[in-house]
């Protein structure tokens, strides 16, 4: 339960960075007057298709993409990681282990 609790947190964090994402660039983009490959200002597009589909909006979104995802995402977190989930028991072990004198020999190990 936990991890299905977990995924879909986790999916609706991303989901709702990518629409914040959309709705800052098309702002970004509409205040900047770009237009479409027809020559149409994105403020006068309605349709969603469309907007999304014009370069302007393609290129910032993949920017944007691309700066969420690395380093932060996919870099980061995968250097990080060993040290909380291998060294930090490990360091901790060794001071319950090192402040019981009456652990010794093979009991230490166990």
């Amino acid at each position: 339960c936990y991890m299905i609790l977990y995924t879909v947190a986790c999916m609706f964090n991303v989901g709702l960075d990518f629409v914040t994402t959309y709705f800052t660039a098309m702002k970004v983009m509409e205040g900047l007057g770009f237009r479409n490959y027809f020559g149409v200002p994105l403020a006068e597009i309605t349709e969603f298709t469309a907007k999304f589909e014009t370069y302007g909006m393609q290129r910032s979104l993949a920017e944007n993409t691309y700066g969420y995802a690395f380093p932060s995402t996919y870099l980061i977190p995968f250097l990080i990681e060993p040290f909380p989930t291998i060294l930090a028991p490990l360091w901790i072990g060794r001071l319950v282990v090192r402040s019981h004198p009456e652990v010794q020999g093979l009991d230490a190990e166990e």
